[in-house]
This record gives structure tokens, sequence and C-alpha cells, in this order.
């Protein structure tokens, strides 16, 4: 779909690398999802059945650890979102007081804080740059973005039904709060951490009567309750890459959906609200060509596409599935109280 020039003229040529760092965020959020997808498939856990006195439990016999490249990705996503608003602010300002150089420069950003005394303070701080004055134009769009005005924006820990499904509470927490915190564990602590968390549920009771959160499994963690020996009995499983939330937050979720949601954020309200007041309700496009094209970034802008990384990684997701199914239910290895080995054959779809 052709994009008409007009359609950014309210984004200055000048920060066009803006959306091309957003885009990035939405290339790594992809790149997670097809990582997190295709490890899952591989099937990163390993099971046994441990029979003892006439009953079969089964218990995890190993585990593949989350290849690295997942936090390293979602680190760089978080790096390149928290930019693209301090870029925003940074060309603002030089727009009205020119070159910023010295310990000035450091003052140039974008606060996050959550009351208007803390507000109020930051703005203080910065009472040699005008731009940053609190009745300013600058300072009022600054003020309406803050996470104590801007109360409706809000980010789900996960959807509503599957929530209910789980027996969890959502965690809702606003996207410049999250990126914030994301951010700030990034620099001053550890790069986040992506950790494998399973959901498992057992054939032989109802699903009402199970703990389905996700969980966190380590060799030797028992699935289901002991069954009898030659009873069949049904354990499913489904390991997926997930981040958890730093503090003030604590809840694991979707790290492909959370990079999603502040990306989305920053497109549609932030950089266009900064820049003119208003939010757009599309923003700037999700997926940007960055190759050797030829293209300026502003011609890479007008073509670029509107399906972010959710939308994309959804025929991948049902094509990875679809080869999950096919492989059929798999017997695990029996060991017994002899500790004998016993290798049952898998059964077909």
């Amino acid at each position: 779909m052709s994009i008409s020039t007009e359609t950014f003229s309210w984004l200055p040529e000048a920060l066009d690398p803006v959306a091309l760092r957003l885009a990035r965020a939405d290339a790594f959020a992809f790149e997670i999802g097809d990582l997190a997808t295709k490890w899952s498939l591989d099937g990163p856990l390993d099971f046994e059945q441990v029979r003892r006195d006439g009953l079969a439990q089964m218990v995890v016999k190993s585990l593949r650890p989350v290849p690295p490249e997942a936090s390293l990705l979602f680190s760089e996503a978080v790096n390149h979102l928290r930019a693209a608003v301090d870029n925003v602010i940074w060309y603002i300002v030089e727009q009205e007081h020119g070159s910023i150089a010295g310990p000035m420069a450091a003052m140039v950003n974008m606060p996050i804080v959550e009351s208007q005394e803390a507000l109020d303070k930051w703005l203080g701080r910065r009472n040699k740059i005008p731009a940053f004055g609190p009745e300013t134009r600058l300072g009022r769009r600054l003020r309406a973005l803050q996470p104590f005005v801007d109360v409706q924006s809000s980010v789900p820990s996960m959807g509503e039904v599957l929530a209910a499904i789980m027996s969890l509470d959502v965690e809702s927490a606003h996207p410049l709060r999250l990126l914030q915190a994301y951010s700030n564990a990034d620099k001053h602590r550890s790069i986040r951490v992506a950790a494998g968390r399973t959901f498992s549920s057992w054939d032989a009771i109802p699903l009402a009567g199970q703990d389905l959160a996700p969980r966190e499994l380590k060799v030797g963690d028992p699935l289901g309750r002991p069954s009898p020996w030659g009873q069949l009995s049904i354990v499913e499983t489904n390991t997926a890459v997930m981040v958890q939330r730093p503090g003030p937050f604590s809840t694991w979720v979707n790290p492909v959906k959370e990079l999603n949601a502040m990306r989305r954020h920053i497109s549609q309200v932030v950089v266009p609200m900064l820049l003119t007041g208003l939010e757009m309700p599309k923003g700037l496009p999700p997926s940007i060509e960055t190759g050797d094209s030829g293209k300026t970034s502003r011609e890479r802008l007008i073509s670029g596409e509107w399906d972010d990384a959710e939308a994309r990684l959804i025929p991948l997701m049902r094509t990875r599935f679809q080869e999950a199914e096919k492989r059929g239910v798999q017997f695990a290895p029996v060991v017994d109280d002899s500790g004998s080995v016993t290798k049952p054959e898998a059964v077909g779809p």
C-alpha cells in the first residue's frame, strides 16, 4: 500500500531516525518471537516416568535454557524505544535554544514521574533551559504524557479471559512507567533475563481443579499427580519465553506483546504529542526497511508497512503449531524401582 508524503508531514525529516529506531525495536520483537517459537517447538523439556509401588509419576528429566539472544534482543529494543523518546526531546530543545552542550546536555531527556510535585522538581532543576518551563508548549505536553495525568494508557500483563482461566490477576502498567523500569533495570542492574515458563495440564482431573499458571520448572519437578501404572494419563505442556517485569512490577509477560505495546504508545501518542500536541491513531509504520536499498530515510518511512511484529508472527506460529501437532503423543521413558529404563514408542496424531 502506497503512503502519501503528506501522511508524515507532522514528523520533521531530522527525526526520521526516530521512526527507524521504533521500526528496529519492532524487528527485534519479531526476532524474539521467531526464536522463542522455534525453541519451544524443538522441545526444551525432556521427561521421564518414575514408576514406584504401582504408581507412575511424570517428572522433568532435563531442560534446555532459553537462548541468551532473546534477552539481548529485548534489551536492545528497550534501548531504541527509550532513545527514540529522548531524541524527540533533544530536537525540540535545540530548535528553541540552538546547540546544547556541557552539563546542560545531560538534562535534556524525557521525565517519567508519578506526581505533580515530582514533575515540578524535575522541571525546576532545568530552569536554565527555558523550553522546559512548566507553562511552555513543551512543558505542558510533558505533563500531559505523565502517568499521573494520562491514566487511560495501560498495558495489561495478559488478556482478561486468559487470566480468568489461569486464576491470575491482571497487572496493568502505564507504558512509559514500563519503559522506564526496563531501561533502569537494564542500565543499572542487569540485562533482563528471558526465562522459560511452562503451562501444563493433566487430563485426569477437570481444568477448573488444576493450577494452570505458568511456572518455571526445574529438573526433578513433577507434572500432574501419580497415577496407577497401566492407566493412560496425558500431560500437556507448552513452554514459552517470558520476561519478568522489573520493580515496582512483578508479573511474567510475553516479551513480544510487551515491546509492541510500548512501541505503539510511543509511536501513536508520545512522539506526535510532543511534536504537535495531538495523538496520531496510526502513528509511524512499525515495519521499515533499513538495509542497503539506496533510499533516503524519508523514502523508507513512506514505503513502510503497517503490520507489526505480532501480526507478522501469526502465520509463522500457526505453521509451527501444525508441525508440533504432527508429532503426535510422545511416551516418556519409564524408570522403575530397580533403575532400569524402558523407552515406549511414540503414537502418531
